[in-house]
């Protein structure tokens, strides 16, 4: 069992190193369970280690890790891109990437779906994009774990999405004035028992369509994955001389899904990040 974690949990380029080792770990996949207990091992949060504090235990698990680390690399980043300007004025290296990108934020993602009021949004829609993204890229590191395939880190974001939502009409139209605007304007009296709990019910689905979308986006991907470098040692258990051919395969596949997940996390931080800037306007601008 433990040669085949190492090999579903080394990157494509290392996999070869341990295909030599395919059929012991298929024999110690076959006594310790089967393919989808080893995958579900694999993408799943486990804990690394516990601590006492009075009659709890803080437990210390992979997802925290790496989502502290992503946390951490978000911050240093930002730092990097603020040192760059302090020193020639004019940003270079990665100062000028971090520019590049919070521009792109507030040109088109904030002002272009809020408005002028989608200014004072610009720092929170940075803190979701470059968080997802350094969160998915850090997932893709060898015997690493990424933070947003666990569906309480993707509720946490959501409930910040959700509560920025109600700020920003809230803050516009007052509480009373945010809830009427809740309601579209001009409907018949005999409808408002239907759709006051309809349009109660979509403030509450719209984050919830963030939260599933980002885990299922990012766990999808690592599932696949592992699948495919699962190939090798089951092929390996099946018949010794397909299992051997089939490597270069299962390696260029999961090397291919990889290369894929790059542009996946990029994708999924801008989208996670649009979505909230148009749910926000939806809130500041309601239709009249």
């Amino acid at each position: 069992m433990k040669a085949l974690l190492l090999l579903l949990q080394a990157p494509a380029e290392h996999a070869a190193e341990h295909a030599a080792g395919a059929e012991h770990a298929a024999e110690g996949a076959a006594h310790g369970g089967g393919p989808a207990e080893v995958l579900m091992h694999h993408v799943t949060d486990r804990v690394l280690y516990t601590i006492p504090v009075g009659p709890y235990h803080l437990l210390i698990t992979k997802h925290l890790v790496f989502f502290v680390l992503a946390a951490v690399v978000v911050l240093i980043a930002a730092r990097l891109a603020i040192r760059s300007y302090r020193e020639g004025g004019v940003p270079t290296g990665i100062g000028a990437a971090v520019e590049s990108f919070v521009l792109f934020i507030r040109d088109d993602i904030a002002e272009a779906n809020i408005g002028h009021d989608g200014l004072k949004f610009v720092p929170l829609l940075c803190s979701f994009f470059f968080f997802i993204l350094f969160a998915a890229l850090l997932g893709l590191l060898p015997f690493s774990a990424t933070s947003t395939g666990n569906i309480a880190v993707t509720l946490g974001l959501a409930i910040v999405s959700f509560l920025a939502m109600q700020y920003a009409g809230i803050s516009k139209y007052g509480l009373w004035g945010h809830l009427k605007n809740l309601v579209p304007p001009g409907l018949p009296v005999f409808l408002l028992p239907i759709m006051i709990p309809v349009e109660i019910l979509s403030v509450f689905t719209k984050p919830f369509a963030l939260m599933v979308r980002l885990f299922a986006n990012m766990l999808a991907g690592h599932m696949v994955i592992t699948a495919l470098l699962m190939l090798i040692p089951l092929m390996a258990a099946i018949n010794a001389a397909f299992g051997w051919a089939v490597v270069p395969v299962s390696l260029g596949l999961a090397l291919f899904i990889m290369v894929l997940e790059l542009l996946v996390a990029l994708i999924q931080a801008y989208i996670f990040t649009l979505l909230t800037a148009i749910f926000i306007g939806m809130f500041a601008h309601p239709a009249h």
